[in-house]
C-alpha cells in the first residue's frame, strides 16, 4: 500500500476509535435511527404513536449500552482500544432489533421479530459505519477548534504587539524629535527675522542642549521596548467557529459518498430481495448518486458561502427522493415490492450531510492552517520588524541626542561667545542645518542579532515560548544566508508548534553545531500527525539537516544549518 495512503487509513482509524469513538453526540445523532426501518418501523401493530414509544425505549437501551461501552474504553488498553471500539459498535448494531422487541414487550405493544439475523446484520453495518462518521467528525471538530483557537490567539496577539510597538514608535518620534525641531525652528525664526549677536546666539544654543535636547535624550534612553500582552488563547466565539465551519462547507466526494451509501444498504437489500434481485436497483442507485453528487459538488461551488449549507441539505433530500423513486421503479419492474426502498430518502439525507461535513471539515482544519498560520507569520514579521526599528531607533536617537547633538550645540555655544561682537545670524543657520541633516540621516540596517531578537521577542508576545541562545552564537550568525536560514527556521518550526501543539509552553534553543554551523532545536507540547513533512519544512531541508521527532510526548524539530 502507498505510504500516504496507508497513513491516510491509520489516521482515519485512530479518529474514528479515539477519544470521540462514544459521546453524547453518538446517541444523540442516531436518535432518527431508532425510527427507520432498519429497526422494526414495519414491525410495529398499533400507529404511529405505538412506533414512536417502542422506537425511545429502545434508543434509551442503546444510551444505556453506550456508556457500558464508554465506561469498558476508560479501561482499555491503547494497543486494543481499536478492535474494542468496533466490537462494541457492532454488539450495539447487532443488539438493536432485540432491543426493539424488548422495548415493545415492555410497553405491551405487538411487536414482529420477522427475520431477525438478517435485521441484525442490516444494523450491525449501518451502526458501525453511522459510529464511526459521528466519532470523525467529533474528532475534526475538536482538531478545528484547536487550530482555529491557537492561531487565532497568535494572530490577535501578534497583531496587538505590531500596534503597540507602533504606537511607542510613534510616540517616541513625537516626545523626542518634534520637541527638537521646535527647538530648531525657534532658533531658525531667531537668526532669519533680524541679526542676532554672538552672545545670544550662544545662549539660545545652550538653552537649546539643556531645556530641550538633554530632557529628550534622557527620556528615549529611558524609554523601555514595547512589551507585549499575554495571549488570550481559548476565547473563540462559537458564532465566529460556526461561521468559518458553515462557510467553508463543501459537498461530499461524489463517487465516495456513493459507494459508502451503496454499501450501507447492500445488507437491507440482499434480505429484502435477494442478492441478484438487488444488483440491478443497486448499479441503477449508484449512477443517480455520484450523477446528483457531481451536480450537486457544481451548483455548492458556485453558491455564495452563507447559503451553502442549506444548498446542500436541500441537495441530498432531492437526491434521496430521486434515489427512492430510481429504485421503487427498478424494483416494481423486476416484479418486487418497492413500498420500502422509500427510507433512502430520509437515510440518504443524513448520510450525504454527515459526509459532506466530514469532507468540509478535514479540508477546512488544512485550509485555516494555512491562512491563519501565513497571517500569524505576517504579523509577527511586521510586529518584529517594528519591535526591532523601534529599538535601533531609541539606542541610535539617544546617543545622537545626547553626544552628537547636544554636544554640537554646546560646542557651538562655547564657539559664538568667544566670538567678535558681530551678527551671527549666518552661524547659528548653519549649526541648524548641521543638526537637522543629522537627525534625518538614515539609520544602519539592522544586524542579524537585532533581527533574531526582535523575532522571538514578538513570538513571545503570541505564544508560551522560552528560549535560549549559546554565547558563541552571535558571532556566527554575522554571515548573511546563516542568519536568514536561521530566522527562517525559527519561523517555520514556531508556526508548525502553534498549529500542531496543544497550547503548552514552547521552548527555542539556539545553540553552536560543529564547524560554523548553528543548531536551531524547537520542542512543542502535541503529537506528530503527518506522515510527510509540510513544504516549509521541505524548503528547510533544502538548507540544512532537519530531524522531526516525537519524544516523550512532545515534538522536537532539530534543523542543523551549515
Amino acid at each position: 500500500m502507498n505510504p500516504s495512503v496507508a497513513s491516510r487509513v491509520r489516521r482515519i482509524v485512530a479518529q474514528a476509535t479515539g477519544r470521540h469513538a462514544i459521546t453524547w453526540w453518538t446517541w444523540l445523532i442516531t436518535a432518527p435511527v431508532a425510527l427507520t426501518v432498519m429497526s422494526g418501523l414495519q414491525y410495529v401493530t398499533g400507529g404511529p404513536w405505538a412506533v414512536v414509544a417502542v422506537a425511545s425505549v429502545e434508543h434509551l437501551a442503546v444510551g444505556l449500552l453506550l456508556l457500558v461501552g464508554w465506561a469498558l474504553l476508560r479501561v482499555t488498553p491503547a494497543p486494543v482500544r481499536a478492535a474494542t471500539v468496533i466490537i462494541v459498535f457492532a454488539v450495539v448494531g447487532v443488539l438493536r432489533p432485540v432491543l426493539f422487541l424488548a422495548a415493545g414487550w415492555l410497553l405491551g405493544i405487538p411487536v414482529d421479530a420477522g427475520d431477525l439475523g438478517g435485521r441484525m446484520a442490516i444494523n450491525l453495518v449501518t451502526t458501525v459505519a453511522v459510529f464511526s462518521l459521528i466519532a470523525i467528525a467529533g474528532q475534526l471538530v475538536e482538531d478545528h477548534l484547536g487550530v482555529y483557537r491557537r492561531l487565532r490567539a497568535a494572530q490577535e496577539a501578534s497583531a496587538r504587539d505590531a500596534m503597540l510597538s507602533a504606537d511607542r514608535a510613534r510616540g517616541l518620534r513625537d516626545s523626542a524629535l518634534d520637541a527638537v525641531s521646535e527647538g530648531l525652528e525657534r532658533a531658525t525664526v531667531a537668526a532669519e527675522s533680524h541679526g542676532i549677536r554672538p552672545v545670544d546666539a550662544a545662549n539660545l544654543l545652550r538653552e537649546l542642549a539643556e531645556q530641550v535636547v538633554r530632557p529628550a535624550s534622557h527620556r528615549v534612553f529611558d524609554t523601555d521596548a514595547p512589551a507585549g500582552e499575554e495571549s488570550e488563547a481559548g476565547r473563540v466565539r462559537k458564532r465566529d467557529w460556526i461561521a468559518s465551519v458553515l462557510g467553508g462547507m463543501q459537498a461530499a466526494p461524489p463517487l465516495l459518498l456513493a459507494v459508502l451509501f451503496a454499501v450501507m444498504v447492500l445488507p437491507f437489500g440482499v434480505w429484502q430481495y435477494g442478492l441478484f434481485f438487488c444488483l440491478p436497483p443497486l448499479v441503477c442507485g449508484l449512477l443517480v448518486m455520484w450523477g446528483g453528487n457531481v451536480l450537486l459538488g457544481l451548483a455548492a461551488t458556485r453558491t455564495p458561502p452563507a447559503l451553502r449549507a442549506v444548498v446542500l441539505a436541500i441537495g441530498y433530500v432531492l437526491i434521496g427522493l430521486l434515489l427512492s423513486a430510481s429504485s421503487a421503479v427498478t424494483v416494481r419492474l423486476m416484479g418486487g415490492d418497492p413500498e420500502l426502498v422509500w427510507f433512502e430518502v430520509a437515510s440518504y439525507w443524513l448520510v450525504g450531510l454527515g459526509v459532506a461535513f466530514v469532507a468540509s471539515l478535514t479540508a477546512q482544519v488544512h485550509r485555516d492552517q494555512s491562512e491563519l498560520e501565513e497571517a500569524v507569520q505576517d504579523n509577527i514579521r511586521a510586529a518584529a520588524a517594528i519591535r526591532g526599528d523601534f529599538e535601533r531607533e531609541r539606542a541610535a536617537l539617544a546617543r545622537l541626542l545626547h553626544s552628537g547633538v547636544q554636544s554640537e550645540l554646546i560646542a557651538s555655544a562655547l564657539a559664538l561667545a568667544a566670538g567678535p561682537s558681530a551678527d551671527a545670524s549666518a552661524e547659528l543657520r548653519r549649526v541648524v542645518s548641521s543638526i537637522r541633516a543629522e537627525l534625518s540621516a538614515p539609520r544602519v540596517e539592522p544586524d542579524a542579532a537585532e533581527r533574531i531578537s526582535a523575532l522571538v521577542e514578538s513570538w513571545a508576545c503570541a505564544i508560551p515560548l522560552r528560549s535560549s541562545f549559546g554565547d558563541d552564537v552571535w558571532e556566527r550568525l554575522r554571515e548573511p544566508v546563516r542568519a536568514a536560514a536561521v530566522i527562517d527556521t525559527i519561523s517555520e518550526g514556531l508556526a508548525n508548534a502553534v498549529r500542531h501543539g496543544d497550547g503548552s509552553e514552547v521552548t527555542l534553543d539556539v545553540i553552536a553545531a560543529s564547524g560554523d554551523g548553528v543548531s536551531v532545536v524547537i520542542v512543542s507540547g502535541g503529537v506528530l500527525t503527518a506522515a510527510v513533512p509540510g513544504i516549509g519544512l521541505r524548503q528547510l531541508a533544502e538548507r540544512g539537516d532537519v530531524a522531526l521527532q516525537e519524544v516523550a510526548g512532545r515534538v522536537e524539530l532539530a534543523v542543523t544549518i551549515p
